[in-house]
């Protein structure tokens, strides 16, 4: 008999589909934003647009908010993009982002703003790909095993 060993809380969890793009820091401010009464380590939601610049084109932009906990999180703190494709219940393809990094997990009150945007690839569906999305959901992701958060929005029509 084989013995299962459980995953460590310290392994890193990617998310699922495919890694996009590696995404240049944004940062929107210089001064962290405060949420004094903040006790959680779960990060607030990224809030999202997407559009449709044709047909053929989806532009997904994100601002999100990542504690500044430590200065080493800001010199190691580096963005990825993975871009997920499922099938729902309708048999209906949809799209999903996940907006990786890696920081220490604390609860904290600060907070810097960043900003990124990236174009969703069509593959593996080609030309048709994007023909039926009209909402995607984007989560913020931490790749430690504890911490993520997410977000639908409506995919407007250029």
């Amino acid at each position: 008999m084989e013995k299962t060993t459980l995953y460590s809380p310290t392994e890193k969890i990617y998310p699922p589909g495919k890694c996009i793009k590696k995404a240049s820091k944004n940062k929107l401010t210089q001064k962290p934003l405060n949420f004094p009464e903040n006790a959680s380590q779960i990060p607030f939601p990224p809030t999202v647009q997407a559009t449709f610049i044709d047909s053929e084109t989806l532009q997904v932009r994100a601002v999100f908010l990542v504690s500044n906990n430590t200065a080493l999180n800001n010199d190691k703190l580096d963005f990825m993009i993975y871009q997920n494709w499922y099938v729902d219940l309708d048999g209906k393809r949809q799209l999903q982002f996940f907006i990786t990094y890696d920081i220490d997990d604390a609860v904290s009150k600060d907070f810097d703003v960043y900003e990124i945007s990236f174009k969703a690839e069509k593959e593996p569906y080609g030309e048709d790909a994007f023909k039926n999305v009209n909402i995607i959901q984007t989560f913020l992701w931490d790749v430690d095993p504890e911490t993520s958060r997410g977000t639908e929005t409506a995919v407007r029509h250029g």
